[in-house]
């Protein structure tokens, strides 16, 4: 027998073993989460004093559209943001809120980090074998497949989850034991060393929490939180402009009880940046 006949039959049926040790070992390997959401978060709306701080540069203004890489820093100041994901869902920060962007990874699956403040999400459903959406806290795992929510992490790095729709599943990062779980309507808190306490009625634990009337939005084709952040714009120039009117009241009363200025208002001058009176 020639000796390349007797190679071949002495390795072929090595190289074939190898090959399907490899294949089984590549089935078993862990695999990493799906990372497209968070590969297309984007700024979809912002006003004020908002920062934002990719890795490794200085903090700079938000662009509309601009795409956020894993670990962009968000700063709102006494402003709001309005963040998009590739499949629609999104997420708005509220005033004084600070949140990481992350990319899931076996040790923290979490999309984003509050480290401090508040934000509303609307996160669509994800069926099947999708990896559920998660956010963390500095105490706090939530996690999700689809459904409306608010978290607010205070100044001592308590977690509050208040749940508008679906369902959320909530940990305790630092505590053992186990998880709950929300219903629309109710609400948890979890603190840095403890698990998250028994669920209660949201306007129990936050009468103060206004929450858009479910499919208030329908009809103007925007979304919840879409809606919601115009409807704040609005509300926000209604305040100025009623601070505004409330100031000229004042300065006009003023000018009106000045001994022997009474009939002479017409002519005084108009603070600086308002018309005269």
């Amino acid at each position: 027998m020639r000796p390349v006949a007797i190679r071949c039959i002495l390795f072929c049926p090595l190289i074939s073993w190898l090959t399907i040790a490899m294949a089984v070992a590549q089935e078993q390997q862990p695999r990493m989460p799906a990372a497209a959401a968070i590969a297309g978060a984007t700024i979809a709306a912002w006003r004020g004093n908002v920062r934002l701080s990719l890795p490794d540069q200085s903090p700079t203004n938000p662009s509309r559209g601009e795409q956020l890489p894993p670990g962009t820093i968000l700063d709102t100041g006494n402003g709001r943001l309005l963040l998009r994901l590739s499949d629609g869902s999104e997420v708005m920060l509220r005033a004084h809120t600070r949140l990481r962007v992350q990319e899931p990874s076996l040790t923290d699956p979490s999309y984003f980090q509050l480290l401090l403040g508040r934000i509303r999400a609307l996160i669509y459903k994800r069926t099947g074998g999708t990896v559920p959406f998660e956010l963390g806290t500095p105490s706090a795992v939530i996690a999700v497949r689809g459904t409306q929510f608010e978290v607010e992490v205070n100044a001592h790095n308590v977690t509050e989850v208040d749940v508008v729709d679906g369902l959320v599943e909530v940990y305790g990062r630092n505590a053992t034991g186990g998880s709950v779980l929300l219903e629309p309507g109710f609400s948890t808190r979890v603190g840095m060393d403890s698990g998250p306490e028994l669920p209660e009625p949201t306007n129990e634990m936050r009468p103060e929490v206004e929450r858009p009337e479910p499919g208030e939005n329908e009809l103007s084709g925007k979304s919840e939180l879409e809606g919601e952040f115009e409807r704040a714009e609005v509300e926000l120039e209604v305040k100025i402009r009623e601070s505004a009117e409330k100031w000229e009241r004042i300065e006009a009363r003023e000018i009106s009880e000045q001994p022997g200025v009474a009939g002479e208002t017409d002519t005084k001058p108009s603070r600086p940046g308002s018309e005269p009176y």
